[in-house]
């Protein structure tokens, strides 16, 4: 037999998509309380000849609303009708679930060839529903990872996944395609429940379908790392949302991304290819679109604004409506910061090399977690995990059992502490903490990132307003993801690198970012009806999306800091507060901003004054009033 022989950039390439793939391999202890649905009592077979229907739904209905993972190892899971949360209510147990494969390429949740229901675009079904219902802002924490949605052949009338979320909630690393050869299916991503976000959507792949992904009233959606491909009537339909969008690659005969009606959008990096010359590759149907760095090859056009002539070409900076300055400026640009990926710290596919937080000795596991980080830097462990394990038979409040009441050393080889979606409790009755101690104190870290992910809370509800959560002494990066938090994030950390992804402080936790620190934030959704939402004092921050809720200062940067905003939505909402502060403080600093405001009936007055800026000794104001169609495209602050 003659050997197979590669010249050398395509074995290269072979090694490196090979060695990806083996590295997506998500595992989990036996005793981690995920619920894998291959096993007893849902028994999934995996082999895309057995409908696992029943089986996933019973899954689903078990574990909804206790912060609980289904878990999919790898295989073909065939189903022939929608599986998830249909017909959901607010304030019910239709939301805190977690959907997690085993990885993107070798889990797979195909729909059965023609199946029954899926034929018709004009009455089109959903196959994976993760909330179907009443319009709702407290369907949160939810999650999709690892895998891959196939609609099959012969479904015209099949939606690929509709997927909702509130406060925090996310999608990674997920594929959505229609196997038929013809590309047909009615939407691949689903966005369209009404009130929906804020939640991160990153690294997703849709491949054809009549419209890739599609919208309707969100809070705030944020979207990283988005590939359309093969589309057949629109690529990316922002139907009355609130979207921001980094890094979307668009393979498409048609329209890449149209904004209609009350959409808003904010897209930067953008690579679109394949375009029709009689098409235009974006195309804005109203006031409120900001683009920047968006290249298109093929497309008639490159924008086709609401107003005005076409844009052809490469398009550097450009927005729908007024850019604004409160001091003279040669040009009106963002401030462009510089732009870096959240560092990827290696999934442990060793399960030895985990380490369990043991609570069988009572809710606070303050010892249990410091023996369990020592142990791990002592035998080269790298991560520590709170288990989730639920007795369906209990209320899901009577399953939280973990507390601290100290502070924790993490040191030595420890690289990702994950909660599993618990609620961490954190008291303080001595008054240990609030005498100057984080919580977590991260110091002689080998790695050289850690983070901490995956709590529902993280703080719980009745932690003082005045404790730290976080110092860092390692001089390692430290990621924040998916998590909420309610207590103030970090001490000052001079020189310190933190990524927060998916990431909800609220009540007093102000962001505080010192000088020499650098921070980037992915979908970043603060609430605090009091304190400052985040204050630059000399440091750098960097957000891809922010969404707010409270009527204090947003972003207040000074002493030479720098802040940028991409994509923001000020949702002015809790009525009977009396403050009534700048949103924006920039004093001796550079900053620029673009927010949408939204506010509605029954919430008082909102904000009166959008910038406050001081150059000098001189201070100047943006009034509310001064902007048109209640909106900011950009603002722009330090270019005197």
């Amino acid at each position: 037999m003659r050997p197979i022989l590669f010249n050398a950039p395509i074995l290269v390439c072979l090694m490196i998509a090979t060695a990806t793939l083996w590295a997506e391999n998500i595992v989990f202890p036996e005793d981690s309380g995920v619920i894998d649905i291959t096993k007893a009592p849902y028994n999934a077979v995996p082999d895309g000849k057995t409908d696992a229907t029943a089986a996933i739904q019973k899954a689903v209905d078990d574990h909804r609303g206790r912060n609980r993972t289904l878990y999919f190892p790898n295989g073909t899971y065939l189903v022939s009708d929608t599986v998830g949360i249909v017909g959901g209510k607010p304030h019910s147990r239709d939301r805190f679930l977690t959907w997690q494969g085993q990885s993107e390429a070798g889990t797979l949740i195909k729909l059965k060839d023609s199946a029954d229901g899926f034929g018709d675009p004009n009455n089109s079904k959903i196959v994976i529903s993760y909330y179907e219902g009443q319009s709702t802002g407290d369907a949160m924490h939810s999650y999709v990872r690892n895998l891959t949605v196939d609609v099959g052949s012969g479904n015209p009338g099949a939606v690929g996944l509709r997927f909702m979320s509130n406060n925090t909630g996310a999608m990674e690393r997920v594929t959505i395609r229609s196997s038929d050869p013809q590309k047909a299916g009615h939407i691949g991503l689903d966005m369209r429940q009404s009130q929906n976000g804020p939640a991160l959507i990153k690294h997703i792949t849709v491949e054809g379908f009549d419209y890739g992904v599609q919208t309707g009233n969100t809070f705030s959606m944020v979207y990283e790392h988005l590939t359309l491909k093969n589309q057949r009537i629109v690529g990316f339909d922002n139907f009355n949302a609130r979207t921001t969008i980094r890094g979307l690659r668009s393979e498409n005969r048609v329209t890449a991304l149209q904004n209609r009606q009350h959409g808003q959008m904010f897209l930067i990096d953008a690579e679109l290819k394949g375009g029709a010359s009689d098409q235009p590759a974006i195309i804005s149907g109203n006031q409120r679109m900001y683009l920047r760095d968006i290249r298109a090859e093929g497309y008639g056009q490159t924008v086709k604004p609401n107003k005005g002539e076409p844009l052809t070409g490469k398009v550097d900076e450009w927005m729908e409506g007024k850019a604004y300055s409160l001091f003279e400026a040669p040009q009106l640009r963002s401030l462009r910061l510089d732009i870096r990926e959240t560092p990827e710290v290696p999934w442990e596919q060793d399960l030895s090399k985990w380490v369990k937080v043991d609570n069988s000795g009572g809710e606070d596991v303050t010892e249990a977690l410091q023996q369990a980080i020592d142990t791990a830097a002592r035998e080269g462990k790298t991560t520590i995990y709170f288990p989730n394990v639920h007795e369906l038979s209990k209320p899901d409040a009577q399953n939280r059992k973990y507390g601290l009441t100290g502070p924790i050393r993490v040191h030595g080889s420890v690289n990702r502490i994950i909660g599993m979606s618990h609620l961490l409790d954190v008291k303080d009755p001595t008054g240990v903490l609030q005498a100057g101690k984080a919580v977590f104190t991260l110091e002689n870290l080998t790695s050289d990132a850690i983070i901490f992910e995956r709590f529902f809370l993280l703080g719980g509800w009745d932690i003082p307003t005045n404790i730290y959560m976080f110092e860092n002494r390692s001089g390692k990066t430290v990621i924040l993801k998916n998590l909420n938090q309610r207590g103030l994030t970090k001490k000052p950390d001079p020189g310190g690198t933190w990524f927060l992804e998916d990431y909800s402080p609220s009540r007093q936790a102000t962001l505080l970012v010192g000088k020499g620190e650098q921070i980037w934030a992915r979908q970043f959704n603060p609430e605090t009806p009091e304190a400052t939402m985040v204050h630059v004092d000399g440091g750098m921050f960097w957000c891809l999306g922010l969404k707010s809720e409270g009527r204090t200062t947003h972003v207040l940067v000074e002493n030479g800091g720098k802040a940028e905003l991409i994509g923001s939505v000020s949702y002015q909402s809790w009525k009977n507060q009396p403050l009534d502060p700048p949103l924006f403080i920039v004093r001796n600093a550079q900053a620029s901003f673009n927010i949408g405001l939204y506010h509605s009936a029954g919430h008082g007055v909102p904000f009166t004054t959008i910038v406050e800026e001081t150059i000098g000794e001189e201070t100047r104001t943006l009034l509310r009033t001064e902007l048109a169609d209640y909106h900011l495209p950009l603002y722009r602050a330090g270019s005197k």
